[in-house]
């Protein structure tokens, strides 16, 4: 039961992670058609490496400017990563 508690609690909140690679973002940026919300480095990942650079979920044209800073969630991710650093 207390095992479980604990999982419980270290689980990453699903809005951490990136839609596309399930990892903890540490940069999130939000992309303008489509307004999902991505790690900066999985998505110029994406771009560089796409035929046609564009947005995954809207197939909208995209660029690397055209990242919008998600400011406020970046900075709940660092401090839920401080959070847990510090209870590991």
């Amino acid at each position: 039961r207390d095992r479980a508690h604990l999982l419980d609690e270290d689980a990453i909140p699903e809005e951490f992670l990136d839609p596309l690679t399930f990892t903890l973002m540490d940069n999130p940026v939000t992309l303008p058609s489509s307004g999902q919300v991505v790690d900066r480095a999985v998505i110029l990942r994406h771009l560089e490496s796409a035929e046609t650079p564009d947005d995954p979920f809207s197939r909208t044209p995209l660029t690397p400017d055209m990242l919008q800073p998600n400011d406020e969630l970046r900075e709940r991710i660092g401090a839920w990563k401080a959070a847990h650093q510090a209870a590991s």
